[in-house]
């Protein structure tokens, strides 16, 4: 077996991100698409292994959990429940005003999805209109088919660092959407568009054009009838955005040479946010956690799916090992001062 030694020098500055790890490169660099190790931004990308996005969520949901209870964590999460507190004070006064969405832009709070088809009883729903269009952002089938793309550019570009984003997005997908739905089907908390006239389970009354919404909750409520009148009790917290979170901290963390993800992202973001107060699907106050969760979880996959030392990133030189079927040897990766 032959031993071939790579010895790489470039010249890079470092670059900072209040967001950001310290001490990355600021160009990303590939070593050997031939090699089972690739190196981009400072980390190592191997290729994840099958099924990763689904044996990760046990792991994924344990270090969520010590995030949680961790203290250090405290100041964070007591300024999240004041934030989230404020706006359920506020949040039926906020749904009425969202409602300039449609008075003065002329964007749709009726749900305008169309079902394009049903596989496995799964209805594909696709947007036939703006508003339908902003709320769809948030919808899993996007979510899939932005991992999809991730997934053939590295496999026709042998791109470890796309793979691994694909196969991390549908990991946040998997464990965002566990940890909602937990939550939804404890706190029962009825969405908008079906407060008006809760008793009767109707949402004739917002679709005519009231918005006399009354919050309400449920804590643990019956769950025969939660999934018989799903939309009555699952406003919180919003899958839609902690999904669109983990994707958004996912994408913009394994490429953060392109500053335009975080910009795009949370314009984006923000978009859905008041479509899902126009539409009725969510109130104001559904959002901080949701957000919060998006951006742990994410951060989770992402710190799962590649290696790399920030202390040693901020040295002058690396050694990486690399080996394929045929070769091994090492990578020298120099950085002139």
């Amino acid at each position: 077996m032959r031993i071939k030694i790579f010895i790489i020098f470039f010249m890079t500055f470092l670059y900072s991100d209040e967001t950001e790890d310290r001490g990355h490169f600021n160009q990303p660099l590939m070593i050997n698409k031939t090699s089972d190790y690739q190196l981009f931004n400072g980390y190592i990308y191997k290729k994840p292994k099958p099924f990763t996005f689904l044996t990760s969520l046990p792991n994924d949901l344990k270090e969520y959990s010590q995030i949680v209870f961790d203290k250090s964590y405290l100041k964070e999460f007591t300024g999240l429940a004041l934030v989230t507190g404020a706006l359920i004070y506020f949040d039926e006064d906020l749904i009425k005003k969202s409602r300039f969405m449609h008075d003065d832009l002329g964007i749709s709070y009726v749900d305008k999805m169309q079902v394009l088809a049903e596989p496995f009883n799964q209805p594909i729903r696709v947007p036939s209109d703006l508003g339908s269009m902003l709320y769809f952002i948030g919808d899993g089938w996007t979510h899939l088919g932005v991992s999809i793309s991730f997934y053939t550019v590295g496999k026709i570009k042998n791109d470890n660092r796309a793979l691994q984003t694909s196969s991390q997005i549908l990991q946040g997908m998997f464990s965002a959407g566990f940890v909602t739905q937990v939550l939804k089907h404890i706190t029962g908390r009825v969405s908008p568009f079906k407060s008006i006239d809760f008793e009767s389970y109707s949402s004739e009354e917002f679709y005519n054009g009231n918005t006399d919404v009354h919050d309400r909750w449920e804590f643990f409520p019956n769950q025969i009838t939660y999934h018989k009148y799903v939309s009555s009790y699952d406003a919180y917290p919003s899958g839609h955005l902690a999904v669109f979170m983990s994707t958004l901290t996912i994408i913009s963390e394994n490429y953060s040479e392109y500053k335009f993800i975080k910009p795009v992202g949370y314009t984006l973001m923000t978009l859905l946010g008041l479509q899902m107060m126009n539409n009725g699907v969510h109130w104001a106050s559904d959002y901080p956690l949701s957000i919060a969760m998006g951006y742990y979880l994410g951060k989770i996959a992402v710190n799962n799916g590649r290696q790399g030392d920030n202390k040693s990133a901020s040295l002058n030189y690396k050694l990486l090992p690399y080996y394929n079927s045929n070769e091994i040897g090492v990578n020298l990766i120099y950085k002139f001062n």
